[in-house]
């Protein structure tokens, strides 16, 4: 599918000429613009790469975090001889790492555009298109780490995305004629990292890739599980020093809609209790959703703007509650308590995701969907009554192989750079 593109480009270029020549309207427009971006992604291809380079980006293109954080930590200490570099489109988040001593160019800037045509690789978090300027490192080898290992289709698996309606549409001009949108996603070479011969599965119709092009590795920002991070030092005492239950629930519509915490959450009784049992409640919303105003309590915190990473938060939860979010696949590999607060269960099917399993048999822990069974769930909690080890263990294995349950950048690494960076 991916050989070769000569016929197909040049019938775009005929039907590019004519929709600019059409361009009487928005849509129209916005179709002419994908077709240039596509055309000029082809042309750098063929630009040269730099053979010690390699560009790392993640959380949309916002900050340093997630898998390649940690991929880019272990290759300074393992490949001191290559450039690692980092291209993010917050300036103001350019500034912070140079400022610190990490060399980060802003993406649309002059020397930005420069490393992101010259390197070899790039690692990244989400899409070639949210984290860097696609055209640019078309010509790349894309290690995609993921950002979550979890229960929502995305991109190709997602009945409800652009790139399923292009691949699964009933014209096949139609498919014909945009498939080259739709692969703007992928690089010359592009590649995707799994955590378990179940996740590996679903890879090739979610990510468009092929099954060798799928690399069961694990998820490197996990091994903040196993060994401390500098980050760790500059932790609030309250983290450190309390017991956490941390509210961690996924967005809903791409953020659009809020989570009405008000109505789901009785303050007071969970404030109560955390004082009877000596705990801190932390409220983490997804970075698609504002912060919201909550009345002040003792044991009652929002978390949401505070700059901390989620998986150092995880290492030091005691009690997870979260919904349909990824973070539960990775907190498995601690072993505590989770509770599912899925007040809107089948709203959420309905309308929001499609789901790889059957969300009632991946999810190992009580579940609450009302206001009332969410407290009677953390009242059980709380009083360490927990009967899901052996179903918290079953689950994690589904998700992550034995192999990726540790430790696993090094091997991450390792594999990558011999496999592309020396080959």
């Amino acid at each position: 599918m991916l050989a070769s593109f000569a016929l197909l480009e040049f019938i775009i270029i005929i039907v590019l000429i004519f929709i600019i020549l059409n361009l009487n309207n928005w849509q129209n427009y916005k179709i002419a613009k994908l077709y240039i971006e596509w055309l000029f992604s082809r042309l750098f291809v063929a630009f040269p790469r730099d053979s010690k380079l390699v560009v790392f980006s993640s959380e949309q293109g916002k900050k340093m975090g997630g898998n390649p954080y940690f991929l880019y930590l272990k290759a300074k200490k393992i490949y001191p001889e290559y450039r690692l570099i980092w291209v993010l489109k917050n300036s103001i988040e350019v500034e912070r790492l140079n400022t610190i001593g990490i060399k980060c160019y802003y993406g649309k800037s002059l020397k930005g555009a420069w490393v992101q045509m010259r390197a070899k690789m790039i690692v990244h978090s989400h899409s070639i298109v949210d984290d860097f300027i696609k055209s640019f490192v078309s010509g790349a080898v894309s290690i995609n780490t993921w950002h979550g290992v979890g229960l929502k289709k995305v991109w190709g698996a997602n009945s409800k995305t652009f790139t399923y309606k292009i691949m699964k549409g009933k014209s096949k001009l139609k498919r014909f004629l945009k498939l080259p949108l739709v692969y703007m996603n992928r690089t010359v070479k592009s590649y995707m990292i799994s955590t378990s011969d179940r996740v590996s599965k679903y890879y090739p119709e979610t990510f468009l890739v092929s099954s060798n092009e799928v690399f069961n590795l694990g998820q490197a920002r996990n091994d903040v599980f196993f060994e401390p991070l500098e980050e760790e030092k500059k932790l609030p005492e309250l983290i450190l020093n309390k017991k956490i239950i941390l509210y961690m629930p996924t967005h809903r519509q791409n953020g659009n809609s809020e989570i009405p915490l008000s109505k789901w959450l009785d303050y007071d009784k969970i404030d109560a209790m955390c004082e009877k049992y000596g705990y801190k409640f932390i409220i983490k919303l997804h970075p698609f959703n504002k912060p919201q105003e909550v009345k002040a309590y003792k044991n009652i915190l929002d978390y949401t703007s505070t700059p901390l990473d989620t998986q150092i938060l995880l290492k030091y939860t005691d009690i997870l509650v979260t919904d349909y979010s990824s973070c539960y696949t990775d907190y498995l590999i601690l072993d505590r308590p989770v509770i599912f607060f899925a007040y809107d269960l089948y709203e959420y099917l309905a309308q929001d995701r499609n789901m790889y399993f059957n969300f009632f048999e991946v999810t190992p822990g009580i579940m609450a969907k009302t206001k009332a069974e969410f407290i009677d769930a953390l009242q059980i909690t709380l009083e360490g009554i927990d009967d899901f080890a052996s179903e918290r263990k079953r689950v994690l294995d589904i998700f992550y192989s034995k192999e990726n349950q540790g430790l696993t950048a090094e091997k991450q690494v390792s594999y990558i750079f011999e496999k592309f960076m020396k080959g």
